[in-house]
């Protein structure tokens, strides 16, 4: 009986779990394609390889809505009004954002929300082959002002929900340690 209560419970709480509602926003780019203009409203610019491009899942709370964020590793070899480390790791929007691909140049605008590196769906990031082009838009760049290594944050990003899994262990792991303890009981003459 209290087996059946407890599923039953488990049953209605997750209906709430995933039926939580979700806020929607539209996208609005109404800019001009001035290099210059973009980079003074962005902050700042990089030219570099991106090295690994990984898609991670973010949520408001707990259960709250989720949001899929690609993060790219950018190896820098110049940059404008920011100075930057050797690599970085810059968020772009997954639904929105530009289509990186590994291996290639570019050059792209950056930004600092929250502690982390953005490039802006609405920011012009343009695919280059060298940074003659950004050096004559911009000037002389800045170089790198430390050496690192970032691939090591790239791998704790995953794109599944991790936490679900872990509810779901959770729940297997009480239900087997009921059964055991009731095993137990039942073998030593207990009910």
């Amino acid at each position: 009986m209290n087996l059946r209560l407890f599923f039953l419970i488990l049953a209605f709480s997750m209906v709430f779990f995933f039926s939580y509602e979700q806020e929607v926003n539209a996208l609005s780019c109404a800019y001009s394609d001035d290099p210059q203009a973009a980079l003074v409203r962005a902050g700042g610019a990089v030219y570099g390889d991106v090295k690994q491009i990984k898609t991670d899942s973010k949520y408001e709370g707990f259960t709250g809505t989720e949001e899929k964020v690609r993060y790219i590793l950018v190896e820098v070899e110049q940059s404008w009004l920011t100075e930057v480390d050797s690599q970085i790791i810059a968020a772009t929007d997954y639904t929105w954002g530009y289509e990186f691909k590994k291996g290639n140049n570019y050059l792209i605008y950056i930004s600092e929300v929250d502690g982390e590196l953005v490039s802006s769906p609405c920011s012009p990031t343009i695919e280059m082959s060298s940074s003659e082009q950004a050096v004559e838009w911009f000037g002389e760049g800045l170089r790198p002002k430390q050496l690192v290594n970032l691939e090591h944050k790239m791998w704790f990003m995953f794109e599944l929900d991790i936490d679900m899994y872990m509810i779901v262990a959770a729940v297997l792991l009480i239900i087997i340690i009921v059964r055991f303890m009731r095993a137990r009981n039942r073998r030593q003459g207990r009910v």
